[in-house]
């Protein structure tokens, strides 16, 4: 009976899981929005004006609202990228390039803040109209503006309301500027290890444009033997643009294929189009470096052998010192602690063990009277032996 019900239990179980994955998931909603170009440039002079359109549209499957802005590019020491939106200050003088720009805002256009937005239903586009106008005394060269499209959620679309940002796409904006052209490319520095031990050899470089005008660069890195013959050649970047006032940082390692040994020469060549030129010929910026690659197995060899030589030169120097603090031992022994006898301290020895000898007479000794044999043997015998006289001259060695 418990069997049973076990057996039903576990079936209702696989039915209500059944029922379950029968019901269709709901779908997650997708918000995209999407941009008819991604790019303007214009070539203008001191107080001329410029205009242009992008349509802005939702590709998602839901209602979005779209922030319009344009926004200032920034590029840092490293060439890494930001954007900031210019602040009320800025837009005095001169201004920032993204102050020369100001949004056509029609009809459907929205406010939040001081910031326009646009609604856009599943599948609408809108087009969104900027006008450009330079100031009189802006700077010659290039410049980069950015107008950034940007969704966001909000309780409401009055002013002060909150909003939460959920993605934003750009239209870039190019400016030339007439004027003095000033075309000045470096490379500096050009940094890569001095001995290299795998098939790997590092590198950094930074190309840094002090010119007022974008250059699009091409970097390549060779590896040379010692008749400069080519052995690795590997390109490292391609058409990146080094915007006027910024640099370009890049780091990699070489890769060798196989393990060298010896002296080489790292080369790099930096080329960018030059200005101007009607046949297309590139500038180019060569800098060499040598690198010595030496074998892994090769510098293990070498302190297992230094750490040899090492070890028995310590093992020579503890023997030597051992062997002169034996020496000084034995000096020390036959200086100090064993004494050598004289002559004539032998002989008063002699004396004086006769004189002191048990059962003698000493009125025997007076008279002149020798004394008897017999009676002087076992005393003989039983004293001691006199010590072995030695020369004290000292034998040369």
């Amino acid at each position: 009976m418990a069997r049973a019900r076990r057996s039903l239990a576990v079936s209702a179980l696989v039915l209500a899981a059944l029922l379950v994955a029968s019901f269709p998931a709901p779908a997650a909603a997708v918000r995209t929005v999407g941009l008819s170009t991604g790019t303007f440039d214009f070539s203008l002079a001191p107080g001329q004006t410029g205009e242009g359109e992008v349509a802005v549209s939702n590709n998602g499957d839901e209602d979005i609202d779209v922030l319009i802005y344009a926004s200032d590019q920034l590029v840092a020491e490293d060439g890494s990228i930001s954007y900031e939106v210019p602040s009320a200050t800025q837009a005095t003088g001169v201004g920032t390039p993204a102050t020369w720009v100001r949004m056509v805002v029609g009809a459907e256009t929205k406010t939040l803040g001081n910031t326009p937005y646009v609604s856009l239903t599943p599948g609408e586009q809108i087009p969104v109209a900027f006008e450009l106008e330079i100031p009189e005394n802006a700077p010659p060269g290039d410049h980069q503006v950015i107008i950034f499209f940007e969704m966001f959620r909000g309780d409401s679309a009055t002013e002060g309301a909150s909003a939460d940002v959920t993605g934003r796409v750009g239209a870039r904006i190019s400016i030339r500027i007439a004027g003095e052209i000033v075309e000045r490319v470096d490379v500096r520095p050009f940094v890569t290890k001095p001995f290299v031990l795998a098939k790997l050899a590092p590198y950094t470089f930074v190309v840094r444009n002090e010119g007022n005008i974008d250059k699009d660069i091409n970097a390549r890195i060779l590896l040379l033997d010692g008749n400069l013959q080519e052995v690795v050649s590997s390109l490292v970047t391609s058409d990146t643009p080094v915007f006027a006032g910024t640099n370009f940082e890049q780091s990699g390692a070489v890769d060798t294929g196989k393990q060298l040994f010896g002296r080489y020469t790292m080369r790099l060549e930096v080329s960018y189009p030059r200005e101007g030129s009607e046949i297309g010929a590139p500038e180019i910026i060569t800098i060499d470096k040598g690198v010595w690659f030496i074998p892994l197995w090769l510098v293990i060899a070498l302190i297992l052998i230094v750490g040899g030589i090492a070890i028995w030169f310590s093992w020579k120097k503890a023997q030597s010192e051992d062997a002169r603090e034996r020496r000084a031992r034995r000096r020390k022994y036959r200086e100090g602690h064993v004494r050598v006898p004289d002559v004539e301290e032998t002989a008063e020895g002699d004396v004086a063990d006769a004189g002191d000898a048990p059962g003698r007479d000493r009125s025997d000794l007076s008279s002149g009277q020798e004394p008897n044999d017999a009676e002087e043997r076992p005393r003989r015998s039983r004293r001691e032996p006199a010590p072995r006289r030695r020369s004290t001259q000292r034998r040369s060695r």
